[in-house]
C-alpha cells in the first residue's frame, strides 16, 4: 500500500491525474474502472488539461464507470450517465463510456451485460475509487460480502443523501442502484483510492489501519497487492505516522 498525503488541491488532482495517465501511458488500450461524486472532479479536470495540452493520450482508453443509480431515466442529471458525459467524455476523446443503465427493467440482465463489456476489453488495468462515510466504495455498502459481483443494491440514507438537491428529497432520491462487486474491482491489478476532507478521516482511518471487515467495504483494499491512495491532508488527518509514509 502506498500512501499520498497531498498539500492542496492542485497536488491531490496532479497525483490522480498522473496514476491514471500512468496506466494509460503503460498500455493505450487500457479498460479503467472510474467514479462519479464530488472527490473526482479534480481528477477529470486534470486529464482535461493534459490531453488538451499534449501531456497524455486517452483515445484508445475505455471507461467502465463502477457503479450507476437505478430507476432513473439515464438522461436525468443525477445519473453517472450524464455525469460522465459532461465531465469526461465531451473534454476527453476516449476509445468509449460505458454506464450501466439506469432505467433496465431487468436488472441481472443489464449487470450482466455490463460485465461481459468488461470482459470483453481484457478486464479492468485500473479502478479508481472514492470511499464514502459509512466506507462504501462504488455502491458496494456495508455488509457487501468481499466475493460480490456486479448486481443491483439498495442504498443507504448516507449514499442517497447527496442526490437529494437533484430528487428534492432524501426520500425521493432512488433507494437502489447498479455496481460492480468488490471482487470485480479487486480483480483490477491496480487500484487507485481517492479521499478529501475531514469527513472522510474516519472511513479512511479504519479502512486502512483496522482488519479488514465486511462492515466496512473500503477495507478490503488493504488486501490489494497495488494499491495507491492518494488523500488531502483533511482525510489524512486521523492516519499514524506509518501510514502517511
Amino acid at each position: 500500500m502506498r500512501v499520498v498525503v497531498t498539500e492542496s488541491a492542485e497536488e491531490f488532482a496532479q497525483r490522480a491525474a498522473g496514476g491514471v495517465v500512468e496506466v494509460v501511458a503503460g498500455r493505450h488500450r487500457a479498460a479503467l474502472g472510474l467514479p462519479s461524486g464530488s472527490t473526482p472532479l479534480g481528477l477529470y479536470a486534470g486529464l482535461a488539461r493534459r490531453v488538451r495540452e499534449g501531456e497524455a493520450d486517452l483515445s484508445g482508453a475505455t471507461v467502465f464507470a463502477v457503479d450507476e443509480l437505478h430507476g432513473v431515466p439515464g438522461d436525468h442529471p443525477a445519473t453517472n450517465a450524464s455525469y460522465f458525459r459532461e465531465r469526461l467524455a465531451r473534454r476527453v476523446p476516449l476509445r468509449a463510456c460505458h454506464v450501466m443503465d439506469s432505467s433496465a427493467a431487468d436488472a441481472a440482465a443489464e449487470c450482466e451485460r455490463f460485465a461481459r463489456l468488461i470482459e470483453a476489453a481484457g478486464g479492468l488495468d485500473l479502478v479508481v475509487l472514492g470511499i464514502g462515510r459509512n466506507g462504501h466504495i462504488a455502491f458496494n455498502e456495508p455488509g457487501s460480502p468481499f466475493d460480490s459481483r456486479c448486481r443491483l443494491v439498495e442504498l443507504t440514507p448516507s449514499t442517497r443523501e447527496p442526490y437529494a438537491a437533484l430528487f428534492g428529497s432524501p426520500e425521493a432520491a432512488p433507494a437502489h442502484g447498479l455496481t460492480l462487486g468488490i471482487a470485480d474491482l479487486l480483480e483490477a491489478p491496480r487500484v487507485l483510492l481517492l479521499a478529501s476532507g475531514g469527513d472522510k478521516a474516519a472511513a479512511v482511518t479504519q479502512a486502512l489501519e483496522r482488519p479488514a471487515t465486511e462492515a466496512l467495504p473500503a477495507s478490503v483494499l488493504q488486501r490489494h497487492p497495488a494499491l495507491t491512495v492518494v488523500l488531502d491532508e483533511a482525510a489524512a488527518s486521523g492516519l499514524s505516522y506509518s501510514s502517511r509514509a
